[in-house]
């Protein structure tokens, strides 16, 4: 009797102090949750700020409900995501690239020539204004606003290959409380779950990306491109992720990382001709090079070259 009431006695300790360490965890969480939400509302309220003070038409009357949410809740959303994966899991990479991307954006708009607001009618030598405003050296703010979903995907990849790179080198510091509970390479499930949602993800965005620019075909064709650019966008994400994820193939999610982020990065000039057309419909072009890279690091990988180095 006394041994049994023992071993319920450890049974209750030690759940109880399974209790308390979820506990800790839960307060971090909230508290860097907290954090984040906190630091990506200054962000938004910076870039608006500064863009209403430019002149730019994107104050709350300007858009729906709707709309509205869209785009404020994104630039909340876009500084929130690294500031948490910062708190959180240690990881910089998304960091890094959030104070990058948003430095360049208030750079271009606050250094000069800054952004120039033209009437339509100067273009076209027109006697009355037309009431058509055309920005010169501007729109960096706006534009980086419109698509801080497309940034958000680009610096959630990154911080996933981060993570998965610090777990497979051990001269990296490790991740505090991996989110994969530091099972890497992860199960087939696992790799499979991680891959299925980071290319949906990346196919709901990168399709409202290309509907967002217009990109289109000739020959009434926009349903089959926009189905086939669809799936294509969900094989080029959940391809390289499950690499990643379950063989530790950090090449391909890194290639894809950078052309996500290059992809939007281009949207800033709004050029006609913009890389996104060539990324959607041409995705297979891409996925090849994402598989050569796989290829090459599997390859590299088993020549196993540092210690063929260090044998010559």
């Amino acid at each position: 009797m006394r041994a049994s009431r023992r071993r319920i006695e450890c049974g209750q300790r030690g759940e109880n102090t399974k209790r308390a360490g979820t506990g800790i965890t839960d307060v971090q969480t909230n508290r860097a949750l907290a954090l984040s939400l906190l630091v990506g509302s200054l962000h938004a309220a910076v870039l608006l700020g500064v863009a209403i003070a430019l002149g730019y038409a994107i104050g709350p009357t300007e858009y729906t409900v709707v709309g509205l949410a869209w785009r404020y809740g994104g630039l909340v959303v876009l500084a929130a995501l690294p500031v948490w994966l910062a708190l959180r899991y240690h990881l910089l990479t998304p960091l890094v690239g959030l104070v990058l991307a948003s430095s360049y954006v208030l750079g271009m708009e606050l250094t000069p020539p800054g952004p120039t607001f033209h009437d339509v009618a100067e273009f076209e030598r027109l006697a009355e204004p037309t009431g058509i405003t055309v920005v010169e050296n501007g729109l960096y703010i706006v534009r980086y606003m419109t698509n801080a979903s497309v940034w958000t995907v680009g610096f959630l990849f990154a911080g996933v290959v981060e993570y998965t790179t610090r777990t497979m080198w051990e001269w990296l510091p490790p991740v505090p409380s991996p989110p994969l509970a530091g099972a890497m390479p992860a199960t087939r499930r696992a790799a499979s779950i991680v891959a299925a949602g980071g290319g949906l993800l990346h196919a709901v965005v990168m399709t409202w990306f290309a509907a967002r620019l217009g990109v289109s075909v000739s020959g009434g064709l926009e349903v089959g491109l926009y189905l086939f650019g669809g799936v294509g966008m969900w094989l080029l994400a959940a391809i390289p992720l499950y690499l990643l994820v379950r063989h530790r193939l950090v090449l391909p999610a890194s290639l894809l990382t950078i052309f996500v982020l290059l992809d939007v990065q281009a949207e800033f000039t709004a050029r006609v001709e913009g890389p996104h057309a060539l990324y959607f419909g041409g995705w297979f072009l891409v996925l090849g090079i994402l598989l050569a890279g796989a290829g090459g690091e599997y390859g590299l990988r088993r020549l196993d070259l540092s210690q063929w180095v260090a044998r010559t």
